[in-house]
């Protein structure tokens, strides 16, 4: 490092800046050749097998995992805080409820910060006290923003139940059963951390400014609402849904791959081999999918999934995330234009580490640009 730049060989950078190093991180690290994904050193499958929600959280924000007294301690902080400001709930009433529920969270997280203890403190100390409060916050208006779809109230608060059970609980009204509530916390596990993708680095521009970290949240909310980004699980469930059968996939993924058809849920800008959170998710989904008698929407993805690889993983395309995580929101209940809101409930934790990794030395980010006339 020489004047507190990070010299590596010249960089180049294609378009969406691909290729381009923007800094270190000790949060995550992805390795798309060898199909890895890893928390702070530990295995993205050993997570979602091992721990609980809570515990990923605290370790992608303080570094390590919990002992039992810390553990204890963040569970209580999270719950205290499941009561956002009545404002925030309010807002509700002067949204179309078919607009999409992600708006409608983003627009009630928005109320709800401006109502957040020590708004105006921009110090590392006060910005270290808000995830919980954004978790916390974040679980209880996303689940009112599901449930005014069908223009119902939102369920009341309880201090029982964990992260992944409690948002079911608020978002169906009902308590989860463990099956159900194992695979929705694997998802969320999964989805944790990405680096610095699109979303994370919206964030990480805002709080570079000096922004409080609910206003980064709210900046990756707004880049996550693109159907590139956050809205891909959503079309990929509805590409499915759209098939009635194995045979039915296999002739359908076949026209289409001779139109040269870009497939929801398929590829991806780093996995150029299999993404490790879909080897994580698929025995979720397919326990959950059978429970419910939904044995052939199972057997349609796989044919799916099996005839796109077969044609376009030699090109570095298989299936990502998006492609399995509807497989497991909709025989929960969740409504297809709910499901990007998991992704964001999860993939928040790493935004905000990531701020709260660079805050401390980081300077405003403001990149250059080469004039071409």
């Amino acid at each position: 490092m020489i004047g507190g730049v990070y010299r590596t060989d010249v960089q180049t950078y294609g378009r969406g800046l691909e290729g381009l190093v923007a800094g270190t991180t000790s949060i995550g690290y992805i390795d798309g050749e060898e199909g890895r994904l890893v928390y702070r050193g530990y295995a993205v499958e050993e997570l979602a097998a091992n721990a609980s929600f809570e515990e990923v959280t605290y370790l992608l924000l303080n570094g390590d995992l919990p002992d039992d007294y810390q553990l204890d301690e963040w569970h209580h902080e999270i719950a205290s805080w499941r009561n956002p400001p009545e404002e925030a709930f309010k807002a509700l009433g002067r949204i179309p409820n078919d607009a999409h529920p992600l708006a409608k969270y983003r627009t009630m997280l928005t109320v709800a910060a401006c109502h957040i203890p020590e708004a105006d403190a921009t110090d590392l100390g006060a910005q270290q006290r808000r995830p919980a409060r954004i978790l916390s916050w974040a679980g209880s208006l996303a689940s009112a923003a599901i449930r005014h779809l069908h223009n119902e109230p939102p369920v009341p608060p309880r201090m029982d139940l964990g992260y992944a059970a409690h948002f079911l609980y608020q978002a169906l009204g009902r308590v989860p059963t463990e099956e159900e509530r194992k695979a929705f916390e694997a998802s969320l596990i999964v989805q944790a951390e990405h680096g610095l993708h699109a979303a994370a680095f919206a964030a990480l521009v805002v709080i570079s400014t000096g922004a409080d970290l609910g206003s980064a949240v709210l900046a990756g909310m707004g880049a996550l609402s693109g159907v590139r980004h956050g809205g891909a699980n959503q079309l990929a469930w509805e590409v499915l849904e759209g098939l009635e059968d194995p045979d039915h996939a296999r002739k359908w993924a076949k026209e289409k791959l001779a139109e040269g058809y870009r497939f929801p849920g398929f590829g991806h800008r780093v996995y150029k081999c299999p993404d490790p959170r879909v080897r994580v998710m698929e025995p979720y989904a397919e326990a959950l999918l059978r429970s419910k008698g939904l044995e052939n929407r199972w057997e349609t993805y796989l044919a799916l999934r099996d005839e796109v690889e077969q044609a376009l993983g030699p090109r570095g395309i298989f299936a990502n995330v998006d492609s399995i995580t509807g497989l497991v929101y909709h025989p929960l209940g969740l409504p297809p234009s709910a499901f990007p809101i998991p992704f964001c409930l999860a993939i928040q934790t790493g935004w905000m580490a990531h701020c709260l990794e660079y805050l401390p030395e980081g300077r405003m980010i403001e990149p250059g640009a080469v004039y071409v006339g």
